[in-house]
């Protein structure tokens, strides 16, 4: 199975527009528009395709905050005026609530592969100094 980083990768359209846009997703989140991450038809068929790892994903946030997973969502700024009884519906079954519910999704795993790998860039940095490397992209 595929992982959550080469989903977004592909759902943006490669490595090339994932390389020039993760930077500005970690720092200022996925609502400025990032491509195949702007509209609900294509944010609801990536969280469909993914819905398994996503929530993976959001179960061990979940965790580490002391929450469920129905909990940790409602705790997004873009589901705050949703009930945990809308979301825990709109997770499971669909409802009017589920497009955003599986935008809210979409967004959250592009944030945190973004997250993830601008720290692993950081990371990266102080060895590739020692040895050289000058490139902007890794």
């Amino acid at each position: 199975m595929k992982t959550l980083r080469q989903a977004v990768i592909n759902q943006m359209g490669g490595k090339e527009a994932f390389n020039t846009s993760y930077a500005d997703i970690a720092n200022h989140g996925a609502d400025g528009g990032f491509n195949g991450f702007i509209y609900y038809t294509d944010t609801i068929a990536f969280t469909k395709r993914n819905k398994v790892k996503i929530l993976e994903l959001v179960d061990q946030w979940a965790d580490d905050f002391g929450q469920d997973r129905v909990q940790f969502l409602k705790g997004f700024g873009c589901l705050k005026h949703l009930s945990l009884d809308e979301i825990a519906r709109g997770l499971y079954q669909f409802t009017q609530d589920q497009p955003a519910i599986y935008n809210a999704l979409a967004w959250f795993t592009l944030e945190e592969v973004a997250r993830i790998e601008l720290d692993h860039e950081h990371e990266r940095q102080p060895v590739l100094s020692a040895i050289g490397y000058t490139g902007a992209q890794v």
